[in-house]
C-alpha cells in the first residue's frame, strides 16, 4: 500500500502548471484519462478530484469519500464502492456496470446517463439525484436502494 501511495501521491499534481497552482491549493485535482484498474483506493479522501474519462474497473474504492468529484465517463466496472461517498458527484455517463454500490451515497449527484446494469445497490442512496429516468429509479428501488 506505501508503494502505492508513494506513486499515487505525485499523480495528483499533473497537469498543476502555473495557472493552476491555485486551484490544487483549492483541493481540486485533475486526473483525467488515467487507469487505475485494480488499485486499493479505499478509505482515500478523493474530494474533488476530476477523473474524467479514467478507467477504475475493479478498483477497490470502499469508504472512499469522493465528495464533489468530476466522474464523467469514468469506468467503475465491477469495482468495490461499498460505503462510498459520491455525494454532488458528476457522474454523468459513468458505468458502474455490476459494481457493489451497498450503502454508498449519490445523494445530490447528476448520473445522467449512467449505466447501473447487474450492480449490487442494497441501501444505496440516490435521493436528491438528477439524470435517473423513471426505469431505473423503479429498478434501483427494487434492489434495495433509497431513491426519491
Amino acid at each position: 500500500m506505501k508503494r502505492f501511495l508513494f506513486l499515487l501521491i505525485p499523480l495528483f499534481f499533473i497537469g498543476c502548471s502555473e495557472p493552476k497552482i491555485e486551484e490544487a491549493r483549492q483541493g481540486k485535482r485533475h486526473l483525467q484519462n488515467i487507469n487505475l484498474s485494480g488499485a486499493d483506493l479505499s478509505k482515500l479522501d478523493l474530494k474533488n478530484v476530476d477523473l474524467t474519462n479514467s478507467n477504475l474497473k475493479n478498483t477497490n474504492l470502499e469508504k472512499a469519500d469522493l465528495q464533489g468529484s468530476k466522474l464523467v465517463n469514468t469506468n467503475f466496472q465491477a469495482a468495490y464502492l461499498h460505503g462510498a461517498n459520491l455525494e454532488n458527484t458528476d457522474c454523468s455517463g459513468a458505468d458502474f456496470l455490476s459494481s457493489n454500490l451497498e450503502n454508498a451515497s449519490f445523494k445530490g449527484a447528476n448520473l445522467t446517463h449512467a449505466r447501473f446494469v447487474g450492480a449490487n445497490v442494497k441501501k444505496a442512496d440516490f435521493k436528491d439525484t438528477i439524470g435517473l429516468t423513471k426505469d431505473q429509479k423503479e429498478d434501483l428501488k427494487s434492489k434495495g436502494a433509497f431513491v426519491d
